[in-house]
């Protein structure tokens, strides 16, 4: 590679995780922090969350957990499926998440988008993406975690 690749703090990766959708849920204030709350009264750790409303205004509010944590999540999430009125409850029992940090990613704003440019250019398919000020995070099918750091770290340049 050229060395016009953008530096990046690190590279994490974490597999072992599974996916759960709490979708078409109609809006209203206390949503997340319902859900959330449930998860975390059984001891679940979240190692995503990403929550929307759509233009109909309906939330879909979608965690990773770890794997051997699924069963709980599932029981967690088909009750609060009832007690909110949700449509549809989503599970991909097989994701993986890699993220990329570093101090400036305000200061450079082609990160995500090299990210994704990368991730897509192999084919890797991005289930749900989460950032901060300092990291940006992907999921993707858990066979494609290698093939996504490899990429990666060919598209950035690490430290």
């Amino acid at each position: 590679m050229t060395s016009d690749r953008i530096e990046i703090g690190g590279l994490i990766q974490r597999d072992h995780l599974a996916m759960i959708g709490i979708m078409d849920v109609p809006s209203r204030p206390g949503v997340g922090g319902k859900v959330l709350s449930a998860l975390g009264k059984q001891e679940i750790n979240l190692e995503l969350i990403v929550h929307l409303i759509d233009l109909e205004d309906r939330d879909h509010i979608v965690v990773c957990v770890n794997r051997d944590d699924l069963e709980r999540a599932l029981e967690v999430a088909e009750q609060m499926k009832s007690e909110l009125g949700a449509e549809d409850i989503t599970i991909e029992a097989e994701v993986a998440a890699v993220s990329i940090f570093g101090l400036d990613f305000r200061e450079q704003h082609s990160i995500a988008s090299q990210m994704c440019k990368t991730l897509g250019d192999c084919s890797i398919n991005i289930r749900a993406i989460s950032t901060s000020l300092s990291t940006i995070t992907c999921v993707i099918e858990a066979q494609r975690l290698d093939d996504a750091v490899q990429a990666l770290r060919e598209s950035f340049r690490l430290p």
